[in-house]
């Protein structure tokens, strides 16, 4: 566990060091959020009542543009994928630790300081900007689950997008399989528009869904999600197991190929 620690801790401290980055980094989230809320401003206003309210809406992209974006767990495909066609990888299994899990570590490292930063500016601005949401329908008891519901989605995502990277085994380059699983976990993820604004039936199938478990953190401002939050965190935590592994199948297979070719 401690080297997986020094890890994060190692990764932040360069990622701190860079406060360019990081002011600009939460400058752009905070103006993509505005935009955000421009829009749906004047959608909601034609619109009318769509069965979530315009505060929510806005706070459950918002969340999307600070959890899925931002912290970047997607991004572990690039690491995965750069370290396969340079040959990084092979140097890595030297090493006696896990070297997806030392990836996912770096990322979370390179990243955290961003993301901390982010739930105390963008909460303030969204107050000042959108209003407050409606949260009435949270409690201590739903709030420790939307905890689980986030490390699950974490380790769902980290495990499928490590699986992506793992493809420049044979494709040598992963990038077009990234493009289509990132837009389509875009749309049914929540980052264009809410789950809860979508069809019942498409909310259902995400919901119980790989997206349902990546799109998870998304729904803390779904009033709807209380009446479903047990069996939403069986699906998640079911297929987190899937997509774990999944990753060590795929993980195995290519370890094979460096083997066959002499790596």
């Amino acid at each position: 566990m401690k080297p997986y620690l020094h890890i994060i801790r190692t990764a932040a401290r360069e990622d701190s060091a860079n406060s360019k980055r990081l002011i600009g980094g939460v400058l752009v989230t905070v103006v993509r959020v505005s935009l955000i809320a421009a829009i749906y401003k004047v959608a909601y206003k034609h619109v009318g009542n769509v069965g979530l309210s315009y505060e929510n809406a806005v706070w459950s992209i918002a969340i999307y543009f600070t959890f899925i974006l931002n912290l970047g767990i997607r991004n572990i495909f690039k690491l995965v994928d750069i370290a396969v066609r340079t040959g990084a990888v092979e140097v890595g299994l030297i090493k006696p630790i896990d070297w997806r899990l030392s990836k996912i570590c770096e990322l979370i490292g390179k990243n955290g300081l961003e993301f901390l930063v982010q739930l105390v500016v963008l909460p303030v601005w969204l107050l000042i900007v959108v209003g407050a949401p409606d949260t009435s329908h949270l409690s201590l008891a739903s709030g420790v689950v939307f905890l689980v519901l986030t490390g699950l989605s974490i380790v769902a995502a980290s495990a499928t997008f490590t699986m992506v990277g793992l493809t420049a085994f044979w494709l040598n380059d992963s990038q077009p399989i990234y493009r289509i699983f990132d837009k389509t976990t875009l749309i049914f993820g929540g980052g264009f528009v809410p789950i809860a604004l979508l069809p019942h039936a498409i909310q259902l199938a995400v919901r119980y869904s790989p997206f349902g478990v990546y799109a998870a953190p998304t729904q803390l401002f779904n009033p709807q999600i209380i009446q479903v939050l047990v069996p939403t965190v069986v699906s998640a935590a079911a297929w987190s197991i899937v997509m774990v592994g999944a990753c060590q199948f795929v993980w195995k297979r290519a370890m094979l190929r460096i083997e066959v070719n002499g790596g």
